[in-house]
């Protein structure tokens, strides 16, 4: 579903902030991505999700290509046309939710499902409802998002970005901004979507959700891939001592 090969990322007057990242993602997989923070994981998710131009390398996305790099080093975006096809392949929820303060949580919802993909509004209400009862979020289809907490306002982020249907999901640290009680609320939702398979990456501080959850596991520092594999390798037996330093920080046992 998405395949990345030495992939480099800087930024104006700093060293690159990500440094020949391959790996990939199959369909239906669910790959967490953990590491320090300013280790780039939060860039490499700009970058697959074309919220930044790439410095190096290569993005496919089912196949087709994203980004090339020429043997010239010239960095080579597809088409605008393709682009926009593969942009409504990704979905992405970011740590501050995002929505659209003047707009109802509906209107969040379908909005981007019918004036960026073309879908008649009574179908684009009635997915929105369909997926907001998905989430728990019934009663709040009329309701403004400073009447929401932050774990509703989360979930209905996510709603969003299920609404355009893509093929893969991208999650900026989905729990970061919550407070610890409302975490839960969010992670169960990402853990009803695992179970029916859809594709996705979570940048993630939740070690213990990370392990339940993830099919593999990617540990970044300083913008390289350390180590990954599955998450009873990963967490249970890291090869990297930087690995098992940072693993050491949490308590694996505790729930998520």
């Amino acid at each position: 579903m998405l395949r990345v090969e030495n992939l480099y990322k800087s930024f104006a007057g700093t060293e690159d902030v990500v440094t020949g990242v391959s790996f990939q993602i199959n369909e239906g997989e669910v790959v967490a991505l953990i590491g320090p923070s300013g280790s780039g994981k939060s860039t490499l998710l700009r970058c697959l999700t074309l919220l930044e131009k790439i410095d190096h390398g290569a993005i496919y996305v089912a196949g087709e290509p994203m980004v090339t790099t020429a043997p010239s080093g010239e960095v080579i975006y597809a088409p605008e046309a393709a682009l926009r096809k593969i942009r409504l392949r990704l979905g992405m929820v970011f740590q501050n939710f995002n929505l659209f303060p003047h707009f109802s949580v509906l209107r969040n919802i379908t909005e981007a499902p019918i004036h960026v993909a073309g879908m008649p509004p009574a179908e684009a209400e009635a997915l929105a409802r369909q997926l907001l009862a998905k989430i728990g979020l019934s009663d709040k289809a009329d309701a403004y998002p400073y009447q929401l907490s932050g774990g509703q306002s989360q979930r209905v982020a996510i709603a969003r970005a299920l609404a355009m249907k893509p093929d893969i999901l991208f999650f900026d640290e989905p729990t970061s901004a919550l407070d610890p009680e409302l975490t839960g609320e969010v992670l169960k939702v990402i853990r009803n979507l695992a179970a029916e398979q859809m594709t996705m990456m979570v940048v993630t501080h939740e070690m213990a959700f990370a392990r339940e959850v993830a099919d593999r596991v990617i540990f970044m520092d300083k913008g390289q891939i350390v180590e990954e594999g599955t998450p009873e390798i990963l967490f249970g037996r890291p090869a990297n001592e930087r690995t098992r330093t940072f693993l050491g920080n949490y308590n694996l046992n505790a729930g998520s």
